[in-house]
């Protein structure tokens, strides 16, 4: 008995060394070639980065993004899967394999990092700002300490708007929650994405109302992908630098409405040259 405990003994420990090596080979590359989908977790009620069209389709900047790696990969953008998160579950969906990975305006923080790797950084955006009716005396961070504003769960400055501005907020899953609570003075104003909140206000229903108080940073958007998924990221970063280099994200800010940015203009420049 005992020699034959010893055999199961090393069978056990060889299958799991097979399987462990397995995992390590199979990466997400090739598992998304083997699949021929790429699965992108992405915004859906996020303009402009990723929302539904008047004919309830996803689209957006960062949409046609993840759609040209699709292509770059697999040699179609219809080869993929359009999954919708929100900042409170994306990385969790990211890290459980629900999605290969996220283009959902992440931005870039050091504490994310110790959890996920990040692609190469692709937009500079404008950090958070205060949506308030145009009677709203506030213009100052400092100003809103102790007062209710709506935010949105998960969203990176949160921390920063509680504990250093001192602000009580008031976290919904969905921007949909948050702009309702607003316009039921719930809370004093909405802290959210600033190129979000001036999609907004060209909104007629939001004519009387105005971005009370300015960014006080921008931040570094990239995708997110597993820790430690070198091929999958070299593959990813290879993507979106020829993307970059073909101006293709040029020519989303004009289609999606952005106001054109120095930061997308300069790397496409820089990545034209490399290639």
């Amino acid at each position: 008995m005992t020699g034959f405990k010893r055999i199961m003994g090393v069978s056990a420990l060889a299958l799991a060394a097979f399987c462990v090596g397995s995992t390590v080979v199979a990466g997400t590359l090739e598992n998304v070639k083997a699949r021929g989908k790429l699965v992108v977790g992405v915004k859906n009620d996020y303009v402009p980065y990723g929302y539904l069209n008047d004919k309830g389709d996803v689209v957006g900047f960062e949409v046609s993004l993840a759609k040209y790696v699709a292509k770059e990969l697999l040699g179609s953008e219809d080869k993929i899967e359009l999954v919708p998160v929100v900042a409170s579950n994306r990385i969790e969906f990211l890290t459980a394999g629900r999605i290969d990975a996220i283009f959902a305006t992440l931005g870039v923080t050091a504490e994310r990092a110790k959890v996920i790797d990040f692609t190469t950084e692709y937009v500079s955006a404008a950090g958070p700002s205060v949506l308030a009716a145009k009677e709203a005396t506030l213009s100052k961070w400092e100003e809103l300490k102790g007062k209710s504003v709506c935010g949105i769960q998960g969203s990176y400055y949160n921390k920063k708007m509680t504990e250093e501005f001192g602000i009580t907020l008031v976290a919904f899953k969905t921007q949909p929650e948050a702009y309702r609570a607003l316009k039921d003075n719930r809370c004093i104003g909405f802290v959210f994405d600033d190129m979000t909140l001036q999609q907004k206000l060209k909104e007629p229903d939001w004519a009387s109302y105005k971005i009370a108080v300015a960014p006080y940073e921008f931040q570094p958007m990239a995708g997110g992908l597993r820790k430690g998924d070198t091929e999958f990221r070299e593959a990813v970063d290879k993507a979106i630098g020829k993307a970059e280099a073909e101006g293709k994200l040029i020519a989303w800010e004009t289609e999606f409405g952005m106001p054109h940015s120095d930061y997308i203009a300069a790397r496409a420049k820089a990545a034209a040259a490399k290639n």
